[in-house]
């Protein structure tokens, strides 16, 4: 993922650059003035401005957003292999398998991926296609994104970087729920296809349910639960999905939700019926 300078480093690169900077105007001044008091008295004033001027011109450009784009390296599309770490030891294929697993819970395990903007529906339909999944004697794990912020992704904040983190993380634990014959059902917002595919990569394409809660903006303005539209209209929160951070539609979602046309138990319904034939274990 990208990574920013920090102010101690930034300083330090402009000392470094002014510096041979420095050098080369002290020699130029002497050069046109043959006076090595005044190439020196030069240069000395030359340095202290240029290294301030530097510092604030590279503060200003870490803040605007124009020109950048997130992009994943291979390494980071790839889970880690732990086996390149002769001091981890991974003990997997000495645990439980996940077929003894699916075949203990009488169920196959899925990750089920909710996304789409906030206030559109996801947590609530979550909360339903659980309780409901139970209904029918499925096991089920709602992994939520407000949850989750609270805890282990408690020091991320929302640029595109930690959105990277957010996603990386819980799809880790994800995969883990997913090995345990459990049927997982994540509710985040996930702005880019990009994020969503490399969410993906690491739970499995064959177990990745992409399920697209699909309210437009103005509607989910309009509902505003948490407060949270208002703050990002009046400035209180920054690079807020649908205000002044982007989100890109799925192209092709495993299942969509129009929840600007439907009620909550509509929805539920729906998703339950496109759910449970895919988590029936074969007899």
């Amino acid at each position: 993922m990208t990574v920013r300078d920090t102010r101690a480093r930034s300083v330090v690169k402009g000392f470094s650059w002014r510096f041979i900077g420095t050098i080369d105007t002290t020699v130029i001044s002497y050069l046109i003035t043959g006076n090595p008091l005044k190439a020196l008295s030069i240069g000395g004033i030359e340095v202290f401005s240029k290294v301030f001027l530097y510092y604030v011109h590279e503060r200003i450009w870490t803040r605007i957003k124009w020109g950048r784009k997130m992009e994943l390296s291979s390494t980071e599309n790839t889970p880690s292999d732990p086996s390149t770490d002769s001091n981890i030891h991974p003990v997997f294929d000495k645990l439980l398998s996940r077929e003894e697993r699916q075949q203990f819970l009488r169920q196959k395990s899925k990750v089920v991926w909710l996304t789409g903007l906030s206030g559109s529906g996801k947590t609530t339909i979550a909360q339903g296609l659980e309780r409901k999944l139970l209904e029918n004697n499925f096991f089920a794990q709602v992994l939520d994104g407000d949850n989750i912020r609270n805890g282990i992704n408690s020091n991320l904040g929302f640029s595109m970087e930690d959105r990277q983190e957010n996603i990386r993380r819980i799809s880790e634990v994800a995969k883990l729920y997913k090995n345990s014959g459990v049927v997982t059902i994540c509710t985040f917002i996930s702005p880019t296809r990009e994020i969503r595919s490399f969410a993906k990569n690491i739970i499995g394409e064959d177990d990745f349910l992409e399920v697209f809660i699909n309210a437009p903006l103005e509607v989910c303005e309009e509902r505003d639960v948490k407060g949270l539209y208002k703050k990002a209209r009046a400035g209180e929160i920054k690079e807020f999905t649908g205000i002044d951070s982007p989100y890109e539609n799925p192209i092709s979602p495993d299942f969509e939700l129009m929840t600007g046309e439907m009620s909550i138990d509509e929805a539920v319904n729906k998703l339950t019926g496109f759910l449970l034939p895919q988590i029936k274990l074969d007899q």
